[in-house]
């Protein structure tokens, strides 16, 4: 396990060097916000930070419904009951076995591995609400109702797997042969490229990911993967 922080945001990473799966902890002025909970032992680390800091959690944010970011969610309940744990409305629907696609929707199949056990949530999230300063942004193409968080203090922006930066900085779709697993769970791709423009457009001064180290005035790179993959369409 390894944490890394930048300014009020710690990266919690499992297996850094194999498979990197993160988790993040946002440390406001009198409350910790957490967002993505792949592996139990997040939860662990996420007690360690609160008892060290003196702040208590005061929500669960997931980025979207893939079983690298959810799966440690019961173990996390079971420490923190009293937290509130929330999702997209459309991703909450894969939670509990809807893998119906919508109206409206790219009839595309939907892929990525899922948990196995029950995941518990208790609120559902939509684009442009606003849960402790953080802006909630609609971001689909991984999954169906990928979200993202903007911290505008800092200028955080953390995208699950709208982006990966493990590997190389891609977006969601994009093949890239030193991490490929994001391109093989991504349900739309023309989705996960008009995502990413519009993530972009928020000129972070930091990109967070859920494959990959964190990523400082990461712009250009954005800007430059989204040329990738545009390039990669057409082609």
């Amino acid at each position: 396990m390894k944490i890394s922080k930048y300014k009020n945001l710690y990266q919690i990473t499992y297996l850094p060097t194999m498979f990197p799966i993160n988790c993040f902890v946002i440390e406001q002025e009198q409350k910790l916000l957490v967002i993505d909970m792949g592996v139990r032992p997040f939860a662990d680390q996420v007690k360690k930070i609160s008892e060290q800091t003196g702040k208590k959690v005061s929500h669960l944010l997931l980025t979207h419904a893939h079983a690298d970011h959810v799966n440690g969610v019961p173990h996390f309940r079971q420490l923190f009951p009293d937290v509130s744990i929330g999702i997209s409305k459309r991703d909450s629907l894969l939670l509990t076995g809807d893998f119906e696609l919508k109206k409206g929707e790219s009839q595309k199949k939907i892929k990525g591995g899922f948990p196995n056990t029950q995941i518990p949530f208790d609120f559902t999230m939509e684009d442009k609400e606003q849960i402790e300063g953080i802006s909630v942004v609609e971001s689909p193409g991984h999954t169906p109702g990928s979200i993202s968080f903007y911290e505008p203090n800092h200028q955080l922006l953390i995208v699950g797997d709208a982006f990966q930066i493990r590997g190389g900085l891609a977006v969601s779709g994009t093949l890239n042969l030193l991490f490929p697993f994001p391109k093989f769970a991504t349900w739309d791709e023309d989705k996960a490229l008009n995502s990413a423009k519009r993530l972009t457009a928020f000129q972070p001064k930091l990109l967070a990911v859920g494959h990959g180290n964190m990523r400082q005035e990461p712009q250009q790179a954005m800007q430059q993967a989204i040329q990738k993959a545009e390039s990669r369409k057409s082609s």
